[in-house]
């Protein structure tokens, strides 16, 4: 005999994040005046659950405890036609519309992946969500995302959060996934294809460094304490943007003059918050003893070294780049945190350190991405010796 029976589960956030599967208990109805009364009208992300044969299947999110209940009667009168050799349409097929702040929500809570699959997604998507919710170009549901919409995402990540072209292809690639994934789309079916940004990932990085002229003018706009100790611990130590504005004192080995890169738990105002290294780069980073001056004398108001006035992680820190060139007279355009990291392995690199010394100082995987840095200060230097310009009178 078939199997009938259809099931509600609604999905739940738990206390600590994390998303689960909770069944229903199907709410009895009451008679009233103008007919049957439910009093469980909530809404929330419910989902139907049959079976096929052996197989279990799953209905789209229902957004309303009302909507599961018809959908389940229909669903249930659909399986009975069924097994009596009738061949009906399925009254529950129909597609209901998902927002984009829902289906980014469904996405996550099934999302999946070994190291920072999922960090990266998270942020990324809810990067989205908030450009989105603010823009002027507004889109409501997911099915609205289209190409124009997501490059409009990338020129944004480009000119207002100082994204470079390869990041800001990444998170829009992470974008088109979503809704791939949502909307159930096949190969090649997404609002971009992977042949829209060939151009930009099949060319080599570009790798910008300041000279010591652009180095000291920066520096010397930058306010005495707090800002001057964290744009030289940039320079000086290859620190990304986010592992500069995380950094506890408690990463700080004041002994071994070394800062500490891992994985932590850390308190961000009233909410607590994971922090892990991008590709899980865990590393020790040599710290030099002036800059090691500069930490010791720093005060100590947060947990966090550099925090904002309320003792929160900085989140500005390429606006605050940004004004402190033009203070300086500097080529705005060419100032952003990622260039510190750029300009600190270049410099490195001419001290003496081999490239296995720079990747693991730097927390890359492998030695391609230093070669990038090798290359640049090679032909800085070229330029700087004059033997570009040499031999030709």
């Amino acid at each position: 005999m078939a199997n009938l029976k259809v099931s509600i589960i609604e999905r739940i956030k738990t206390e600590d994040g994390k998303w689960t599967s909770k069944p229903v208990a199907v709410p009895k109805q009451r008679p009233s005046a103008k007919g049957l009364y439910m009093r469980d009208m909530r809404e929330g992300k419910f989902l139907l659950v049959w079976r096929e044969g052996s197989q279990k299947r799953y209905s789209d999110y229902i957004l309303t405890m009302r909507d599961a209940l018809r959908q389940k009667t229909q669903k249930e009168l659909y399986l009975q036609s069924l097994s009596h050799g009738l061949h009906v349409e399925d009254p529950t097929s129909g597609k209901v519309r998902l927002t984009i702040a829902d289906a980014i929500d469904g996405f996550l809570s099934e999302l999946t992946g070994h190291g920072t699959t999922v960090p990266q997604y998270t942020r990324n998507l809810r990067q989205f969500q908030k450009w989105n919710a603010e823009s002027r170009i507004k889109k409501t549901y997911v099915d609205q995302i289209d190409r124009a919409h997501i490059f409009a995402f990338k020129r944004w990540l480009e000119s207002e959060i100082g994204n470079d072209e390869f990041t800001a292809v990444w998170k829009c690639q992470r974008v088109n996934k979503m809704v791939k994934t949502v909307l159930k789309l096949g190969a090649g079916q997404g609002p971009v294809k992977k042949s829209d940004f060939s151009d930009i990932l099949g060319r080599k990085p570009v790798v910008t460094t300041y000279n010591k002229d652009e180095r000291d003018k920066f520096l010397a706009c930058c306010c005495a304490g707090m800002d001057l100790t964290m744009w030289t611990l940039a320079l000086k130590c290859g620190l990304r943007s986010r592992e500069l504005a995380t950094l506890e004192w408690t990463d700080i080995d004041f002994v071994r003059h070394t800062v500490h890169i891992r994985r932590k738990q850390m308190k961000d105002g009233d909410k607590t918050i994971e922090f892990i290294p991008k590709k899980w780069s865990l590393r020790e980073i040599a710290i030099p003893a002036d800059l090691m001056v500069m930490l010791e004398q720093l005060p100590r108001t947060s947990n966090i070294c550099f925090p904002t006035n309320t003792g929160r992680i900085n989140q500005k820190l390429w606006e605050e780049c940004k004004a402190i060139a033009k203070k300086a007279g500097l080529d705005v355009a060419k100032f952003k945190p990622k260039n510190f990291r750029s300009t600190y392995a270049t410099n490195r690199l001419r001290s003496g350190y081999t490239l296995p010394d720079l990747r693991d100082q730097m927390g890359h995987r492998d030695m391609h991405s230093v070669e990038h840095y090798l290359a640049a200060m090679r032909s800085e230097d070229m330029v700087n010796s004059g033997r570009v310009d040499a031999g030709w009178d």
